[in-house]
């Protein structure tokens, strides 16, 4: 059984991947006599993630720590530097190529960040973007502008909002749907769209042709090491 590590860049979480199953664990809930690789996906340093790969070590079990390369799994980088490309887009998009293979996507990480990548057939990342995620994005204001303020009462729709606080929440979901619609206008209408992060299934709900893939890392992780 394989411990999959994902430390982001607000959360560190952990699954266990057995039989093509990913299952979504708590720290206390790891059991090492069954664990037989610790396959990880980091952003940033971590006290937690430090804890576990030391047991890991001290048990003899193997760590693979995810990087991103020019090449792999027959799917090419966008950046010349491609060292530059956070781990967890890379993730993303080989997740995409294993899922769909041969098809081409629009894959959109809705965290603390919100990042969409774009590959092509299956095998051609063009690159992608970055903007503030959604909650980001009403503190940057919020934190600002005086006369702007937000209500944790008012949800996200997609449509104008009448008052102040519906302005700024429907405001921030439309300006991350328009992200999307961008990427559809240069790579295609009817491109498929992965949703994932915490956000991903607010945006996945407004899209079509799209769908939320909660684990959508930890899959290409498992797709990294095979």
């Amino acid at each position: 059984m394989k411990l999959l590590v994902d430390v982001g860049n607000t959360a560190l979480k952990l699954a266990l991947y057995k039989n093509d199953e990913i299952t979504f664990i708590s720290q206390h809930e790891v059991n090492w006599q069954d664990i037989n690789q610790v396959l990880i996906a980091s952003v940033r340093s971590n006290q937690q993630l430090d804890s576990l790969i030391s047991d890991a070590n001290e048990r003899g079990v193997e760590v693979i720590t995810a990087k991103v390369s020019a090449e792999q799994n027959g799917v090419s980088c966008a950046y010349q530097q491609f060292h530059n490309l956070g781990i967890d887009r890379w993730l993303v998009v080989l997740a995409a190529a294993h899922l769909y293979a041969g098809q081409s996507a629009i894959i959109v990480d809705a965290g603390t960040a919100t990042t969409v990548d774009v590959l092509v057939e299956g095998k051609t990342h063009q690159g992608g973007w970055i903007i503030p995620g959604i909650d980001l994005m009403m503190e940057s204001i919020t934190s600002r502008a005086e006369k702007v303020f937000a209500n944790e009462l008012v949800s996200f729709e997609n449509t104008v909002g009448i008052n102040t606080p519906e302005a700024l929440s429907y405001g921030c979901l439309a300006a991350s749907l328009g992200l999307v619609a961008q990427a559809r206008r240069l790579f295609g209408d009817n491109v498929r769209v992965l949703c994932t992060g915490g956000y991903g299934k607010l945006l996945s709900d407004h899209l079509e042709n799209s769908e939320f893939i909660e684990d959508l890392v930890l899959r290409g992780l498992v797709a990294y090491a095979k």
